[in-house]
């Protein structure tokens, strides 16, 4: 059962937790969203398991909520571990963008690393298979209803921050 910390609608500490399905009006919770480009441009997908209870084989970014205690950034490189066995280290990995949805704040973060996939260790609960994808096959993912919501929400947000300022 995942813990997470909540806060207000200023992402004020509200010095409580709850279980990270408890969904209360008012009350947010902080995920970490992790994109990784390789030097060809390619973005590091992720086709989401199985056993998964939303977006079943949807393909999505790495990511998830901010455990008790932690901080965004120690939750993003925590997810990067959890889901693909991949140590990412705080010089690796740049805060692009945040954005509050219903029920938690998201920090989208971007990590530029050329990785083997063949060598990750992929969590079974979480990840059926990754794969290095294009822009544009992004996009005929979203144009297809292939990714979760949150990435035909904001990819093209990603791409202009990504080109204006990393």
């Amino acid at each position: 059962m995942e813990i997470v910390d909540k806060f207000d609608n200023k992402r004020e500490p509200l010095n409580k937790t709850s279980k990270r399905k408890d969904k209360i009006n008012g009350e947010y919770r902080q995920s970490a969203h992790i994109w990784i480009v390789n030097d060809e441009g390619k973005f590091l997908m992720q086709k989401r398991s199985k056993y998964k209870k939303k977006f079943v084989g949807k393909c999505s970014q790495t990511g998830g909520a901010v455990d008790e205690g932690e901080t965004p950034l120690q939750g993003a490189l925590r997810e990067c571990k959890e889901e693909l066995g991949l140590d990412i280290s705080k010089e690796e990995i740049e805060l692009i963008f945040s954005f509050k949805r219903k029920y938690d704040f998201v920090d989208v973060w971007l990590v530029k690393k050329n990785i083997d996939i063949g060598k990750l260790k992929l969590q079974e609960e979480e990840v059926e298979a990754v794969k290095w994808v294009t822009k544009e096959e992004i996009e005929e993912m979203i144009r297809t209803n292939k990714t979760t919501p949150n990435v035909s929400f904001y990819f093209d947000i990603l791409l202009k921050l990504i080109k204006e300022y990393c």
